[in-house]
């Protein structure tokens, strides 16, 4: 199993890979793209907490229509 298949031991860790993801992929992430990259698959309020928090430490801006974009 390569690292990006074994599941995240923290949070923290969980929110960085999906922050890193973001950043190597671009574009703008709505919680249904951003849920994809997560293994296992969380609930849908998860992977919204996560964005809310990652664009509270400004490490994404949230842009129209409800997605993010990851701050370079």
């Amino acid at each position: 199993m390569n690292n990006e298949q074994t599941p995240p031991g923290s949070a923290t860790e969980r929110r960085q890979r999906l922050l890193a993801t973001m950043r190597r992929d671009g574009g703008s992430w709505d919680w249904r793209r951003a849920r994809e990259t997560y293994q296992p698959r969380p609930d849908p309020r998860t992977v919204r907490r996560d964005l809310q928090l990652l664009c509270r430490e400004k490490q994404l801006v949230r842009v129209e229509g409800g997605e993010y974009q990851a701050v370079e």
